[in-house]
């Protein structure tokens, strides 16, 4: 199976920083809005982080201006709605290693967030969380291509489906 892509749009998504460490951080899928679009192309990937480097990239402001935070996947947790519907999947929790660079991005995402959570207790650390509104991901598997050209390609597409969706807003105005 190969999955070279997967873009994630949703209305707001957690991500957090530990209070201990540095050049790690979790985001968290499907606690606040439904995940049910993209779940099933995650528990696929579950496996294949074991053996291939997948990174997510992901936009968060500070100050008004997008940063670009890009991270590799070291594990994933896939939560079920137990009350409903136990064998359906419904959340997952993603650990992520960062760079210098992108973890200070992400602090200062985090320290100009006025959407600032909970702390929670996840992959044996304790996160201080922040909600990031209008959240644009994008999950890239590393073949050949070295991390600046796959950061690249990431904002390029994270660029590209956000144009297309203004593009799409301001048509469905003039059709209605």
């Amino acid at each position: 199976m190969v999955m070279n892509e997967i873009i994630i749009s949703s209305p707001a998504e957690v991500v957090g920083i530990p209070e201990d460490e540095h050049n790690v951080a979790i985001v968290r899928f499907g606690h606040l809005f439904s995940f049910e679009k993209y779940i099933e192309r995650v528990c696929k990937l579950v496996p294949l982080i074991k053996s291939e480097p997948y990174y997510i990239m992901f936009e968060g402001k500070s100050k008004g201006k997008a940063d670009y935070v890009t991270g590799k996947i070291e594990e994933i947790d896939i939560y079920n709605d137990y009350y409903y519907h136990p064998s359906r999947p419904e959340a997952s929790y993603f650990l992520i290693s960062t760079s210098e660079e992108d973890y200070h991005r992400l602090t200062r995402v985090y320290i100009n967030s006025r959407c600032k959570s909970s702390t929670i207790t996840r992959f044996r650390k304790t996160w201080k969380t922040m909600e990031i509104w209008n959240f644009n991901g994008v999950i890239l598997k590393q073949e050949n291509e070295t991390l600046e050209d796959l950061r690249s390609v990431g904002i390029g597409l994270l660029t590209l489906f956000r144009q297309s969706f203004e593009v799409e807003k301001e048509m469905s105005k003039l059709w209605w």
